[in-house]
């Protein structure tokens, strides 16, 4: 990682080489995959004291943050990501936030995460060192890649307040010490009004028990709603209330998996229909299809690249 925190403009990237050290100048180590054949990216970024205010802007790609680049260099920071334009998905400590333009959340660079964005995107990312949030917001850590709505309530205001200090159009000078005592204070605000309704603690039970069975073929919907002792519908309506329905969320934590086992050197030379079959995917044409519609190559293609950089 680069000084912290940083000033950087460095203009439009088109190589996804270039894009992974500039990533890494301005936050910490990533890995990216180009999600299609077109790529281009750029970072501002602008310190607020002793914060760190970002836009990235880019083209579709998936981002992940290892265990292995961990080590390279943890920073420990906390990132509040704020989706500006596109949609987003951001998933750690066995959670997944999808974010729309205006809503929000935080995650560690502490731990793995990943950031899947299927439209071209724009972010906004607070980086924040853990001794400046965590004793105002000794919840943060479990509300990693949850969800906080920006249409309304603490979620409204901490949003508005981001978006203004946008570091394409904002430049603080002597107020900045101020700023950034507000903006945490607004975060602790924000986080601290997060509760867990019933509704999300069943989902996020199914969520769970989903990750514990994603390597049987047979799980199902009716097998998790069994599991949690509610109904199918009910269950079905509670994902459909956050955009996404049970056989989505099996599919696609199934093809996450997978496409960590193909980036994986140890599993280097494991049969690709092997590792598809380990997380449930027994069907080998079926995984390809839509490993390939989910992320823009096969996965033979996705594991060559990889190797190859």
């Amino acid at each position: 990682m680069g000084a912290f925190p940083m000033t950087l403009d460095a203009g439009t990237t088109t190589s996804l080489e270039s894009w992974r050290d500039l990533l890494a100048r301005a936050f910490v180590p990533l890995d990216v995959v180009a999600i299609g054949n077109r790529f281009h990216g750029r970072v501002a970024a602008r310190p607020m004291a002793d914060l760190q205010v970002s836009v990235v802007s880019s083209t579709r790609q998936v981002t992940r943050r290892t265990r292995s680049l961990i080590r390279r260099g943890a920073g420990d920071l906390y990132k509040v990501g704020l989706q500006l334009r596109g949609h987003g998905v951001v998933q750690q400590d066995g959670r997944t936030a999808r974010l729309a333009p205006g809503d929000l959340t935080v995650y560690d660079t502490n731990r793995p995460y990943d950031l899947v964005f299927d439209d071209d995107f724009e972010m906004l990312v607070l980086v924040v060192p853990r001794r400046r949030l965590k004793p105002r917001a000794p919840r943060v850590d479990d509300l990693t890649a949850v969800t906080i709505p920006g249409s309304g309530g603490s979620g409204a205001l901490t949003s508005a307040l981001l978006r203004g200090l946008d570091p394409r159009v904002a430049q603080p000078g002597p107020e900045a010490a101020f700023l950034s005592d507000a903006a945490v204070d607004m975060l602790a605000a924000c986080f601290a009004a997060q509760g867990e309704p019933p509704a999300d603690t069943v989902v996020t039970a199914a969520q769970r028990y989903i990750e514990e069975h994603l390597s049987d073929p047979g799980l199902c919907p009716a097998e998790v709603a069994a599991a949690l002792e509610v109904s199918l519908r009910q269950l079905q309506k509670l994902f459909e209330r956050r955009g996404a329905t049970i056989t989505g969320w099996i599919r696609d934590r199934r093809l996450e998996r997978c496409w960590h086992d193909l980036a994986d050197p140890a599993l280097a030379t494991r049969p690709v229909a092997a590792i598809a079959a380990s997380w449930g995917l027994v069907d080998a044409a079926q995984f390809s299809r839509t490993f390939r519609a989910r992320y823009g190559r096969t996965p033979r293609e996705h594991r060559a690249q990889l190797v190859a950089g």
